[in-house]
């Protein structure tokens, strides 16, 4: 039994070993890490396996983020969750092994941060020397019939579903590279409006596009032959995880957001998912209350960060410079 580290791309085997761990979601898959790396600069793929017997039984996988000599290790980066992946033949010293070798990994003298999502709470025992900070996803549990969920909705979040209806507005499911990219527009005009920097360039989705299979979900709401908002969802084993709900400035009068989520919510109903995360709220208030509104049901994870001193510094500067440039 022993650890291996693979670069470049996932090992054999990787993904069969994900769908054999049913807590798995789609961020832990070679599909997402292949996303990242191909459509964002500076970043590098990298799983830490556990082979017993030859045979791949558990892994972490993990990105590599490397910009001016500094080094950052994430699993999984952008706040999408990572963690450890075990199969059925998994050792129960497995996860301890595999948390030994990623904290080695942090601990590189170029290596500035690191950091793991941990939504299946496999890696509490194993993070010494990380801070851990305690976050809240909600989540839809898909069971029963739609008719049964949609009772669970609130008022407000059923009234705004029928008011798109209403209105004219109808979903779709996204099928061309030119959705994706009408997706990364409306993205770009949220992030202007929200006043935050954009991490996705036009690569990253059409990177997206390309993703064989079932896991990668875009819903686009149309009105009146425009596409005026859109839904990222991916699906993985138990779980759609929403990734981005994304609408034009001019058409949140018409309250698609509500819509794309109804549809995600009775697709992965449909498909046999269990589990429909909305993810966490960031604190904002207003963000929360939109997800309540489907009647979510609150799940505590954890996220671990280890910074060195120096790197911690040059973060603080570097948003104060931002701030001044505001």
């Amino acid at each position: 039994m022993g650890i291996e580290v693979a670069r470049e791309s996932a090992p054999p085997g990787w993904d069969e070993l994900v769908r054999e761990d049913a807590e798995a979601t789609f961020f832990h898959t070679s599909h997402w890490a292949r996303v990242l790396c191909s459509g964002l600069d500076g970043h590098e793929p990298c799983f830490f396996t556990l082979r017993d017997g030859g045979a791949l039984v558990a892994g972490i996988p993990a990105v590599w983020t490397r910009r001016a000599g500094v080094a950052v290790l994430a699993s999984m980066p952008f706040g999408t969750f990572g963690g450890p992946v075990t199969g059925s033949g998994a050792p129960p010293e497995a996860t301890e092994l595999l948390l030994d070798e990623f904290r080695r990994a942090a601990r590189t003298p170029a290596t500035g941060a690191a950091h793991l999502v941990d939504l299946a709470g496999r890696c509490e025992d194993g993070m010494r020397g990380f801070e851990s900070v305690s976050e809240e996803a909600q989540v839809v549990r898909l069971r029963g019939e739609y008719d049964d969920l949609w009772n669970g909705f609130k008022p407000s979040a059923r009234n705004k579903i029928r008011k798109a209806e209403k209105a004219g507005v109808t979903v779709r499911r996204a099928s061309s590279v030119e959705d994706f990219l009408a997706y990364h527009e409306m993205l770009e005009e949220c992030e202007a409006r929200w006043g935050t920097p954009t991490s996705y360039g036009a690569e990253f989705f059409r990177a997206l596009a390309g993703v064989p299979g079932d896991g990668v979900q875009m819903w686009l709401a149309e009105h009146e032959g425009s596409i005026i908002a859109g839904d990222l969802n991916f699906a993985q084993n138990a779980t759609v995880m929403n990734w981005g709900n994304v609408s034009r400035d001019s058409a949140r009068r018409l309250a698609p957001n509500n819509l794309l989520h109804a549809v995600g919510i009775e697709e992965g109903l449909r498909e046999g998912r269990a589990v429909y995360n909305l993810g966490s709220s960031a604190g904002i208030e207003g963000v929360d209350a939109f997800k309540a509104a489907f009647g979510t049901e609150r799940v505590e994870f954890h996220r671990y960060r280890a910074e060195k001193p120096w790197y911690r510094v040059a973060r603080l500067l570097r948003s104060a410079r931002r701030g001044d440039r505001s």
